[in-house]
Formats: C-alpha cells, structure tokens, sequence
C-alpha cells in the first residue's frame, strides 16, 4: 500500500481556509456541499455557508427549540428543484426548509423515529430522497429510497447481520449521485454497485480484485456486533472489509474505509490503486489526500482539516510539488485556533 499521495496524479489543486470568528466556527464537519458561488459546511451542530473563497456568508438556522432551530442536524441536502437547503434533525424529526441566503421558508413535520437512524441523504427530485442508514440491532436498512410526500422509504438493501444493541453507521459517504445513477458500496464488500434511480434496481457494476478474503452471504448472515470492532477483528484475520465512502468524478471512484485506507479507481481502465490515508506529520513531502467529503461540478474531490492538526506538520525542507507548495503556503497562514481549511484536488484523467 502506497503512502497518503506518493505517486498520486493530481492536475490542479487549491486550498481555502475558513473564515473564523464568534459566529462561524465550525467544529466536526460531516459534510460540504458547494451550491453555485457557496461552499456549505454541515456539522452536528452547525450549518455554515461561506464563499469559494472561505469568507464567512450565513448561518442555516441554528440550534435550540425555536422556529428554524434543530436539536442535532442529522444530515442536510440541497433540493435542486425547489433551490432551498433541507437540514434535517433526527431527534425531532423535522426537515427545515432555508433559501439560500439562509432564510427559513418551512417546516416539514414526519411521524416519530422517521429519520431516528438516518445518516446522510441526498435528494433524487420529486420528493424522493436516497438515505443511507445507521444498523441497530435487526434494523438493517443500509440504504433506501425514501418518498417525502407518502412518508415511507423502500429499502434499496439490508445488511444480513446485525448489531449487538448499539447504533452503527455503514459509512460517512457510502454513495455518490451522479445523473440518474447512485454509486454505492455495501459492508464487507469489494464491488461498486450502481442504485438507477428510474427502475429503483441495484446492480455490481465494478470489481475491486483483492489477495484478502470476501465474506460470503452466508457468514455476512452470522454477523451480530457490526461495528468497529468487529471491523478490527476482520481486519486483524485477513478479511476485505471493505469501503465505508465513495465519491466520483468524471474519470474515477475514489473509496475510502474509514480513516485508515482510501483507493482511486481509473473508471475506463479498471486501475486501482491503493494509498494508506494516515499522514507522516514530521515530514510532508508530498501532497496528501485528507478527510474527503465531498465533490463539485468542476470535477474536483474536497477534502478538509482541522487548523490545530495542519499546525502540528512539517513539510519537507525542499518541496518539489507545486501543489504541496500551495498547501504550505495556506498552512503558513493559519493559527490553531483558527477553523478549518478546505482542500480542492482534480486528478488526471
């Protein structure tokens, strides 16, 4: 396995730290979506939007118990039909509607423990929603195809095993939309699998080859303590765990498991190749992928991380990569203190 970004052909590359102050820090970013001009940044506690160029714009609502306020945000999606930011909380199952300027246009009300297991979301139009779901114990819904309007979702598939009494994600970003077409990965598995969004099928679409084991159906069956020990203990057997995120851009998939490992894959040519995704702080001498949240209509990855953890880098005494240069400079910039920044890769296709 490669080391984070050996190797790595990486065509343009920029990096916007984000603004900081009282009223927009930002702590735990679960999410980035860029809309036009904004970048909006997603956390439990906290929905932000700041500019391309990381200047501070708005606040989508914020926490409490009041008109337009949420308790715990769950996930958030932009519903490109209507234009508006839908931020759901979990805990009092709403979904709150904001114009993009941050306004609170509605209030949407479900019935009690509809989004209790939601992770992430992303809007298919015409009130659908594709969902990708937390386990606990028996209840497997890993993804499904969820319908506003009639207040019920399809499962799109089940984990055959279960949970020992704990809540456990399957993945930060286990699907990526695109078109008519969601790229998924599934627990313990080593293919892509593409949901259409018009026939509501799931199909394998591509094959990650691998030395380790695959669990079969049948063991997948007997499993009941998913989690993240059991994912240790796999691991620690020489078991293929699989990819808990996927993101695509025009030429590739890119997969990550977690914060251990992450794999690009050449979507014509059928290349992987994979890269360990832990940074070696003391020397940085080439650009690293990190914490890979989402994608753009320009074609790039965006990654992030927190000021205090760039702070503790050092980058190696001669640079050859421009782009590293980039990321030194922006690093230069900063103080722990300070919020995030973001990291915009475009690889070569």
């Amino acid at each position: 396995m490669r080391k984070n970004g050996d190797g790595l052909a990486v065509e343009a590359f920029f990096a916007v730290p984000l603004q900081s102050g009282a009223q927009c820090m930002v702590e735990g970013i679960k999410k980035i979506i860029p809309v036009d001009s904004l970048l909006i940044v997603v956390s439990e506690r906290s929905v932000l939007a700041f500019d391309r160029s990381g200047h501070y714009i708005c606040n989508f609502g914020q926490r409490g118990n009041g008109e337009g306020e949420y308790i715990k945000v769950s996930t958030a999606y932009w519903d490109k039909s209507t234009r508006t930011l839908r931020v759901i909380d979990g805990i009092r199952n709403r979904a709150l509607v904001y114009a993009q300027n941050g306004k609170l246009l509605d209030t949407l009300f479900f019935p009690p423990a509809t989004f209790s297991l939601l992770g992430t979301a992303e809007s298919l139009g015409r009130h659908r929603l594709f969902c990708a779901n937390y386990i606990y114990n028996d209840q497997n819904v890993v993804m499904s195809d969820f319908d506003m309007s009639k207040e019920e979702g399809e499962p799109v598939y089940r984990f055959p095993g279960q949970t020992d009494n704990t809540q456990e994600y399957t993945g930060r970003h286990p699907f990526a939309l695109s078109g008519n077409e969601i790229a998924c990965v599934l627990p313990f598995d080593n293919r892509i699998y593409v949901y259409s969004t018009e026939d509501m099928s799931l199909q394998p679409r591509m094959e990650v080859l691998t030395r380790q084991s695959v669990l079969a159906e049948e063991q997948l069956v007997e499993i009941e303590d998913y989690g993240i020990n059991r994912y240790a203990e796999e691991l620690s057997r020489g078991v293929f765990v699989g990819f808990t995120d996927i993101f695509e851009t025009s030429g590739h998939y890119l997969l990550g498991f977690s914060n251990l490992y992450y794999a690009v894959a050449d979507k014509v040519a059928g290349r992987v190749k994979r890269y360990g995704y832990g940074v070696d702080k003391e020397n940085v001498d080439c650009l690293p992928l990190v914490n890979i949240l989402s994608t753009d209509n320009d074609d790039y990855l965006i990654g992030y991380e927190n000021a205090f953890d760039l702070k503790s880098w050092r980058f190696a005494d001669s640079i050859q990569d421009r782009h590293l240069r980039v990321m030194e400079r922006a690093v230069s910039t900063m103080a722990e203190e300070d919020n995030p920044c973001l990291f915009f890769y475009k690889l070569k296709r």
